[in-house]
């Protein structure tokens, strides 16, 4: 009785043994003959750009891959179609350009779908309003096929690109910068001496959103800052993580000093400081717009 108990148990063993060894070779053959793949470089990605009325052309990098993907040598049609799920509507908010693409070897199989964004008519909220607060951007989501080759086939997975359109910005664009520097153990003296006298600066406000702009913070070209001017011509400023310190709005020593912008000049007044060894830093800067 022993003994068949044992004997069968030994037979199990073998089974086990085996059957993990077909597992195996199986995994091993799937991965040396399955399929090559047509796919997005990137599935998922912001096509962003201001609003103004203008087209803008956003190349989609598709490539080939796979693991017998040097084995092929055939030229590899691919086509990109919007899938039910988008919310951009095509010839409303973009068109593709090229939608079949070709993938050869000469070029690796590597190839641009190429999708046009059409902003005419599409103008976003502007921040701050209520409508701003609703706003969904369209969503423009692909799907590929791929034909040319048995052992190629396109991705199931969809390429999701956000159509990321902002209202133009009536802030962004090229200043020049007056800006006064008080450190209160550099040198100088407040508020008549800045410290590293008065300073002319050329600064560029680069749109974010429609109220949103970014440029380099204080008298460093390192470092980010972001201004917001408000419906009510008031100014909200922040300064990126990567800063040591927390920089606060307005100046310590003189409450009259209120950042604002001027609708009738364009002009910019931004005030803020933030806390150092021996007092805080105190920064005076006026944006004037250059043209």
């Amino acid at each position: 009785m022993k003994t068949l108990k044992y004997t069968l148990l030994f037979i199990f063993g073998l089974f086990l043994v085996n059957s993990c060894l077909v597992d195996d070779e199986t995994k091993y053959d799937l991965n040396d003959d399955g399929y090559n793949l047509a796919t997005f470089e990137t599935l998922t990605a912001n096509l962003s750009c201001t609003a103004d009325g203008s087209e803008y052309t956003f190349p989609l990098k598709v490539k080939l891959v796979g693991p017998t993907k040097d084995l092929v040598t055939s030229t590899i049609s691919v086509t990109a179609t919007a899938d039910p799920s988008s919310t951009a509507v095509e010839n409303v908010h973009y068109k593709i350009e090229n939608p079949t693409i070709t993938l050869t070897p000469d070029n690796n199989f590597l190839g641009l779908l190429v999708v046009t964004v059409l902003t005419e008519g599409n103008t976003p909220p502007m921040d701050g309003t209520p409508e701003f607060d609703t706003y969904k951007s369209p969503i423009l989501v692909l799907k590929l096929a791929a034909t040319g080759d048995q052992n190629v086939t396109a991705t199931g997975k969809l390429g999701n690109f956000t159509l990321a359109l902002t209202p133009p910005n009536p802030y962004a664009g090229d200043y020049d910068v007056e800006l006064l520097y008080f450190h209160p153990t550099a040198g100088g003296t407040y508020p008549t001496d800045p410290y590293g006298g008065v300073r002319a600066l050329e600064k560029t406000l680069v749109a974010v959103t429609g109220r949103k702009c970014e440029t380099w913070f204080a008298v460093w070209d390192t470092d980010l800052c972001w201004i917001t001017i408000k419906s009510d011509n008031s100014v909200e400023f922040e300064v990126w993580d990567e800063w040591g310190y927390d920089v606060k709005l307005g100046d310590p020593k003189d409450p009259t000093k209120i950042s604002h912008y001027d609708p009738e000049t364009g002009k910019i007044y931004l005030y803020y400081y933030y806390e150092g060894t021996g007092g805080p830093r105190i920064f005076w800067e006026t944006f004037t717009p250059k043209n």
